[in-house]
């Protein structure tokens, strides 16, 4: 796995895609469930898996059709928590929902890393969104 994360003005372009007339809506969808995976995953955003918890409470909570907040054992482990978030995206998020999520987390997130040291070029990550949005445009035409 590569250990350079991404920086966080590059997670807010992405963002922004999400709210454009780019890509369709589950394109949309899936752009965004791999984002919020990618935000949960970083521990310089949240270095504690407690951190989460708010985050998850003030952002997500509101939207899912239960508004139950998770279970503490969710919150153990980042790729469980990841997952269910993931799950309730998919089963319980219009696009439009999506949105308003999108904007709160654009609005949130910090504009420059937490850890400034690593620089990546950005080319090579738009060229990675790039051929991923292709992917996922050719899986949609063959379905």
């Amino acid at each position: 796995m590569d250990n350079e994360k991404r920086e966080l003005k590059q997670i807010k372009e992405d963002l922004k895609i999400i709210t454009s007339n780019k890509l369709n809506m589950s394109q949309s969808k899936l752009l965004f469930m791999g984002i919020i995976y990618e935000i949960i995953l970083r521990k310089d955003l949240f270095p504690k898996n407690e951190d989460l918890k708010g985050f998850i409470n003030n952002i997500f909570i509101q939207y899912f059709i239960d508004k139950e907040p998770f279970k503490d054992y969710l919150y153990d482990t980042r790729t469980l928590l990841g997952a269910r978030i993931q799950k309730k995206i998919q089963t319980d998020l219009d696009y439009n929902k999506i949105v308003e999520i999108v904007n709160k987390i654009y609005n949130i997130l910090p504009n420059e890393d937490i850890n400034n040291n690593r620089k990546k070029n950005y080319s090579n990550n738009n060229k990675e969104l790039i051929e991923w949005m292709n992917f996922i445009k050719q899986r949609g035409s063959k379905e």
